[in-house]
């Protein structure tokens, strides 16, 4: 793999130095001829694992060993086999799952009228459990689903009168906020992806209007919100120019970030139509990565992924339009592997694919508390043939 050098935004600080990593380790590729730790004739696309904490990982197939059924794959870190913990009815999709520290997988399968409901998989007893039932509740969707490490389970939700909420389930359904409605007194038209943490704090932009008043001429809101005994708090983390004429921000990347411990990364865009990634921490916003600085000519529209150590790991293109996977903070910002670099493979050593017109990474990636990242991808032989898509762990050095 090439390594490229450390380009420092700010002043250097031992408490947010970004590590050193580790070759990448491929978890799985997929191929027509052949697959790794796959069952045969399974393919993947646009394929966002899910880490968590212990290193395990999850995400989805789009379909599984010569059927056209989408699935569900697992590896714990320190297991020696893979597993396949859900395949779905041929007439069914299935959402990106994720996995909590306790190895749990939630995950949601739906047709295109209405959901199955939020299932909840336990690795260590195998054994799954139906936490809410979607037509009983009139949900047609269920998306980034996710299940805390205190075993409830949040979720942004569609009914079928095609308003969007928030929703947490513990025992019974609780509706954080909802669209048409004032959600922490902000009129909100449109939630866009939220992120939760164990604390049960929301994260999320918003578009501020009444019911139906979903145009870019709308002002924007990234929230954060908090649980109190009385309800919740809310801190308006950044608004863009149209609600505040102050603001160095248009407009803002769909995904937001949150660590456990409250940090906040976001997308800004300027008056230029230049991304920047942004940190939020207690009030304080630094920018750690603008386009056209650092050799980074374009930051992606995938959700960056913040933890409590204040690493973000974002995907952007550098100076000659190669997209890679990056890591940041106040320290700095590093690339770590992009287009065109060399990677192992089970077929031996390959790279990234680098072909005009024609992504090398799929998805959104996903970083841990101990820096680890997964990222999904397109590998090739050296001489630039595609070998087939897959899902690689990266993690720092001593690790």
């Amino acid at each position: 793999m090439k390594t490229l050098g450390l380009s420092l935004f700010l002043m250097a600080s031992s408490s947010w130095a970004l590590p050193s990593y580790q070759v990448p380790e491929m978890q799985v590729r997929a191929h027509y001829r052949n697959t790794f730790n796959l069952p045969p004739l399974t393919y993947l696309s646009n394929t966002s694992p899910s880490i968590n904490n212990h290193g395990d990982v999850t995400f989805k197939l789009m379909a599984v060993d010569g059927t056209p059924n989408q699935a569900v794959w697992y590896k714990g870190k320190s297991d020696s086999k893979w597993q396949i913990v859900f395949v779905a009815p041929e007439d069914r999709y299935v959402s990106d799952p994720s996995v909590n520290d306790r190895g749990e997988i939630t995950y949601s399968p739906y047709t295109e009228v209405m959901s199955d409901g939020l299932f909840v998989f336990d690795t260590k007893s195998g054994t799954t459990i139906e936490k809410l039932a979607g037509p009983a509740h009139k949900i047609v969707f269920m998306a980034y689903v996710q299940t805390l490490n205190d075993g409830t389970s949040v979720f942004r939700g569609m009914g079928t009168d095609f308003d969007r909420g928030f929703y947490e389930v513990n025992g019974g359904l609780k509706t954080i906020a909802m669209e048409g409605q004032r959600n922490f007194g902000t009129p909100s038209a449109y939630l866009f992806k939220p992120a939760v943490n164990d604390k049960k704090h929301w994260a999320f932009k918003v578009r501020v209007g009444e019911r139906g008043e979903i145009g870019n001429e709308q002002s924007d809101q990234i929230l954060l919100v908090k649980p109190t005994p009385q309800g919740y708090d809310k801190i308006i983390v950044a608004q863009d120019n149209k609600g505040d004429v102050n603001s160095p921000f248009t407009g803002f990347g769909n995904g937001v970030s949150m660590a456990q411990n409250g940090l906040v990364a976001f997308v800004g865009h300027d008056k230029n139509n230049r991304k920047s990634l942004v940190l939020w921490e207690n009030g304080s916003m630094t920018t750690l990565v603008r386009e056209g600085q650092g050799g980074i000519s374009e930051i992606e529209m995938f959700s960056p992924k913040v933890n409590s150590s204040g690493v973000v790991a974002f995907r952007a293109k550098n100076e000659k339009g190669l997209r890679g996977i990056y890591v940041a903070s106040k320290d700095g910002v590093k690339r770590l592997i992009g287009e065109g670099d060399s990677i192992p493979t089970d077929l031996g050593p390959g790279q990234i694919l680098q072909k005009q017109d024609f992504p090398g990474f799929a998805g959104d990636i996903d970083i841990n508390e101990k820096n680890e990242l997964v990222f999904a991808c397109v590998v090739a032989t050296t001489d630039n043939q595609i070998t087939g898509d897959a899902v690689y762990r990266i993690s720092p050095a001593g690790l």
